[in-house]
């Protein structure tokens, strides 16, 4: 991804947050929300792991995470008629995840982890509960990030950010919709 200007970065952030406003009351499915983040992030290619403003990192995280939720839609959709392409469709979704937490990283750095909160979050899935924490930037609008990295949690942790309470997760509707 080019160094994108100020006014694109807000450009898309505004329809970011569009997105989810419409997927708050019901105008769009997880799926199609996911599919219209896609449609939205999908003109940016090559995208680097530099961040200049948290909102440029919120947008590059959005771009990862897009990425990977899409490619494992179209695994789950060939799972038992190509099981190796769909195989390859979760490495590749996996990969995504790892660069979004690299984000996510560089993101909290950058914010000198000041502002932030994190705590694991109850999950419907017996496999995610206890491993799926939410990081919350408070002074920001609809920014929740959401990981299983262990480096991220002991950093979260070691600058006193992380709660060990478990709680419900401000999207918990959206993190607990299976669609894939």
């Amino acid at each position: 991804m080019k160094h994108l200007s100020t006014h694109e970065i807000e450009a898309l952030c505004s329809k970011r947050i569009e997105l989810i406003e419409q997927l708050e009351v019901g105008l769009l499915s997880k799926e199609d929300f996911i599919m219209e983040n896609y449609q939205m992030m999908q003109p940016f290619q090559r995208v680097s792991y530099e961040i200049r403003s948290l909102e440029e990192g919120v947008i590059k995280y959005h771009y990862f995470n897009t990425m990977a939720k899409k490619l494992m839609i179209e695994a789950d959709a060939i799972e038992f008629k190509a099981p190796d392409q769909c195989s390859r469709l979760r490495s590749e979704a996996f990969e995504y995840y790892v660069k979004k937490d690299k984000i996510t990283l560089n993101m909290l750095e950058f914010m000198g982890y000041k502002g932030v909160e994190a705590y694991f979050i109850h999950m419907q899935s017996r496999s995610l509960e206890g491993h799926i924490y939410e990081i919350r930037f408070n002074h920001h609008e609809k920014v929740v990030l959401h990981s299983k990295d262990r480096k991220i949690l002991y950093k979260l942790k070691a600058a006193n950010c992380f709660i060990e309470e478990r709680q419900e997760s401000i999207i918990q509707d959206y993190v607990n919709t299976k669609i894939y």
